[in-house]
Order: structure tokens, then C-alpha cells, then sequence
């Protein structure tokens, strides 16, 4: 996976350029994504600071490549433009100030396959998507209390560090649980969790 960022924003070259997890390439026009010798076969995982670029025209250029995942930063977030970016297809929505521990985070989300959303996008997805009145799903009855507890924050918007916190338990512990809720519930992201249990509770 090549890890692209585009970005004039020092701020964020500066976060990027901590990180020792990934080896993230940084790009300050997107001709310069040309002299990267990337082949269609390459998978790509592309930081896009939309406030230094045009959005539409390098998405629908680069989204020809079906290896290419996107991920959004903006100087200044709205869930509106959030919710269009993610019907369009971009895997992330984040602000251009976060830290490098989040952008690492987003990163690790989405080269699992995985939606990353800040908490108050995700409550603003919930809240916006509406009730389905089906049967209560049946795999509740199969979680344990704790699962249920840490759901619950999950569908809050909660990172894992606060639900830790909240119920008293390590870090580790509130991963493992999330892992068991995915495999139970059988949905792959954070985001899919707090829409089944919006449907449960109602």
C-alpha cells in the first residue's frame, strides 16, 4: 500500500512527517503524483487536503484506479459536507489539524476496509438515517452485558480511550470487545455498530 499525502498546509506535513508507523509520501501539487512511478496494480491510500486543491478533479481522475482509497481533510468540517463526501466514496472525513496519532489511526481504519468518522459525524449519520422498524435483531440476545455497554458508547461517538475510561477498563480490553461485537453482529465498522444499535434501542 502507498500512502500519498497532498497537502501545502504546514501543519500537517509536520504531523505527517512524525509519523513512524507509515511511510507517507508528501505532495504539494498533484502533477508531482505523476513523478511517483505508480502503476495501476500499485494499492493507494490518498490524503487529500481539500483546501489547497480541486477535490472533484483529482477524486474522479485517481478513482479510476479501483486500488485507490481516499481519505478528506478540511481547515474547517461540517457533517453536510462530510455525509457527501462519504456517499461519494471517501473512507475518511477528518480535520487538517489532527494530530499524527489520529492520522494514524484513520490510516490503520481504512487499510482494514473500514469507515473512519470523527464522533460528531458519526452521531450526525445516526440521527440522519431512519429507524428501521423491522424485528429487533435477534443476535442481541447473544452479547454479553459488558458488549452491551460498550456498544452503547460506541454508538455515542466515543473514542476507544473515553469508553475506557467510562467503564473502568483497559484500552486493550474495549478493542476486544469490538472485535467480538463486529464478529457477532457481523458488520465491519464502528459506524455500522451504533446504526444496529440505534435499531435496537428504538
Amino acid at each position: 500500500m502507498k500512502i500519498i499525502a497532498l497537502t501545502k498546509y504546514d501543519f500537517l506535513e509536520n504531523e505527517i512527517n512524525k509519523s513512524t508507523k507509515f511511510d507517507i509520501i508528501l505532495i504539494k501539487n498533484f502533477e508531482d503524483f505523476y513523478d511517483l512511478n505508480i502503476s495501476n496494480e500499485d494499492k493507494i491510500l490518498f490524503l487529500q487536503h481539500l483546501d489547497s486543491h480541486e477535490s472533484d478533479e483529482i477524486y474522479d481522475e485517481l478513482n479510476q484506479n479501483n486500488n485507490c482509497k481516499f481519505i478528506a481533510l478540511r481547515n474547517t468540517t461540517n457533517n453536510i459536507e462530510g455525509c457527501t463526501l462519504l456517499k461519494k466514496g471517501y473512507k475518511s472525513y477528518i480535520h487538517a489539524l489532527s494530530n499524527i496519532s489520529i492520522l494514524e489511526s484513520v490510516i490503520d481504519t481504512v487499510n482494514d476496509g473500514n469507515t473512519w468518522v470523527y464522533p460528531e459525524l458519526m452521531q450526525f449519520l445516526i440521527n440522519s438515517i431512519p429507524i428501521n422498524d423491522t424485528k429487533k435483531n435477534t443476535l442481541f440476545n447473544e452479547l454479553k452485558v459488558k458488549e452491551l455497554e460498550v456498544l452503547e458508547l460506541v454508538a455515542q461517538g466515543l473514542t476507544n480511550s473515553k469508553i475506557a475510561n467510562t467503564l473502568d477498563i483497559a484500552e486493550v480490553t474495549v478493542k476486544k470487545h469490538i472485535s467480538s461485537l463486529f464478529k457477532k453482529l457481523k458488520v465491519k465498522d464502528r459506524l455500522a455498530l451504533a446504526l444496529v444499535y440505534k435499531n435496537y434501542v428504538n
